[in-house]
């Protein structure tokens, strides 16, 4: 009786962080609308159905994580407050307001760190020159991403990453060495960094196919994209760790913030 009523409960939490997942899920997909219109085969097809098809894979791939997350998450002891909230737990919400300060001076922080490292790898990298759009239109494009960038980046790539590749691995790693060596209660703090660092490296992989979608991909655009964006993940797989998935995606969602503010200003003075 009590496995059953910990399924269940499990259940809820894994229902509740996939609610959550597809906020952002639906953003990208409204985002993408536009260039799916660009391709000759979908320029009659229904608004609804395109953001139907925009959304498909991002669910599948939100569903199995939130299902893996769900069941290597709690044993590890990694907290996600909604989740613990749907799940009939006690969530800690003054963590979240506790951690605020934290996440949003970390989220900033990362951005500034790589927009000095991508000045730094510009020598190394080009990009194609194209049509150069107006103010206007930058702007237009910029604030349009918005949603996107706040909701899919900021949640739903957290519980993609985090919450269901970060955490499985750990439990895998932990299990493996209990397996080979004396049991422990909990996966030591190398376990755990070693699946930060590979979360955060498959993190900064995620992002070649939209990257690859602009442009050719080289050698140091490659490594450019990869260790830029992989720095961002191992901060928010620590912030995963020592406090919450949400703490996670505050962070996240402060480095976009920070994002579209710095590019407005420079949109608008150059």
């Amino acid at each position: 009786m009590t496995d059953t009523r910990t399924r269940k409960s499990s259940a809820r939490g894994a229902i509740a962080l996939f609610a959550l997942g597809m906020v952002g899920v639906l953003a990208l997909a409204v985002y993408s609308v536009p260039l799916l219109r660009e391709l000759p085969e979908l320029s009659t097809v229904s608004y609804p159905t395109l953001v139907v098809l925009a959304s498909v894979n991002s669910a599948l791939l939100l569903v199995v994580a939130v299902a893996l997350g769900a069941v290597t998450a709690p044993r590890l002891e990694f907290d996600s407050h909604v989740f613990a909230w749907a799940a009939g737990r006690s969530p800690n919400w003054g963590e979240i307001r506790d951690s605020l300060p934290l996440a949003a001076a970390l989220g900033t922080g990362l951005f500034v760190l790589v927009a000095v490292l991508d000045v730094a790898f510009a020598q190394f990298t080009q990009f194609p020159a194209g049509d150069t759009p107006t103010d206007a239109e930058a702007l237009s494009e910029l604030y349009a991403s918005v949603p996107m960038r706040l909701l899919y980046g900021g949640i739903t790539e957290e519980i993609l990453l985090r919450w269901g590749f970060m955490a499985p691995l750990a439990y895998v790693l932990w299990w493996g060495r209990n397996r080979v060596g004396d049991a422990t209660e909990a996966p030591s703090g190398t376990i755990v960094w070693v699946a930060i660092a590979v979360s955060a490296v498959a993190f900064g992989v995620g992002h070649l196919p939209a990257l690859a979608s602009m442009t050719e991909l080289t050698a140091p655009l490659i490594v450019r994209t990869v260790l830029l964006n992989a720095l961002v993940g191992v901060v928010l797989g620590w912030l995963f760790w020592r406090r919450s998935l949400e703490t996670a995606m505050i962070a996240h969602a402060a480095f976009h913030v920070a994002l579209v503010a710095v590019s407005t200003v420079l949109i608008v003075v150059a």
